[in-house]
């Protein structure tokens, strides 16, 4: 194990609402599948403070399952975290934000993961996990490897 070039600073919760739904199917000890429940997301990275050494990001994550539309999930949610964090100045400024943005979310993910298995074990509609992901779809941009000679 090593330390990452990606350190959490700061995290703090901006909202959260766990809600069970009413109708919903009894409690399960079975987990939960997924499939087909529409999972909604937003992302916001910025550097911090504007103008200066770029090395410090604030990531902004916001998931939220309003079951309108897909499966219905036993709950609704809409929990917003911010986390502050700290890259390297190792990691080229060409990488960073791709870094920063793909590592953070998956950071600030897992803690709202966490949030809600908390929350919902204690719920008359029982524990609920979210589905384990990842924000590789969130890359800005490939960085171009150098060609390969040709054969001959």
């Amino acid at each position: 194990m090593q330390p990452s070039p990606i350190q959490l600073k700061n995290m703090s919760y901006l909202g959260i609402k766990v809600w069970p739904r009413y109708g919903a199917e009894e409690a399960s000890t079975d987990p939960f599948d997924f499939n087909g429940v529409i999972i909604g997301e937003g992302v916001e990275v910025a550097v911090l403070p504007e103008g200066a050494k770029d090395t410090i990001y604030a990531v902004r994550l916001h998931i939220k399952i309003a079951n309108e539309e897909g499966a219905p999930a036993p709950y609704d949610l809409d929990i917003e975290v911010a986390g502050i964090f700290e890259i390297s100045d190792k990691v080229t400024p060409d990488e960073r934000e791709n870094m920063i943005t793909i590592n953070g979310c998956a950071v600030l993910y897992s803690a709202i993961r966490d949030q809600v298995l908390t929350l919902t074990s204690r719920s008359s509609l029982g524990p609920l996990m979210l589905p384990t992901v990842n924000f590789l779809d969130h890359k800005k941009f490939e960085h171009a490897s150098p060609a390969a000679p040709p054969l001959e």
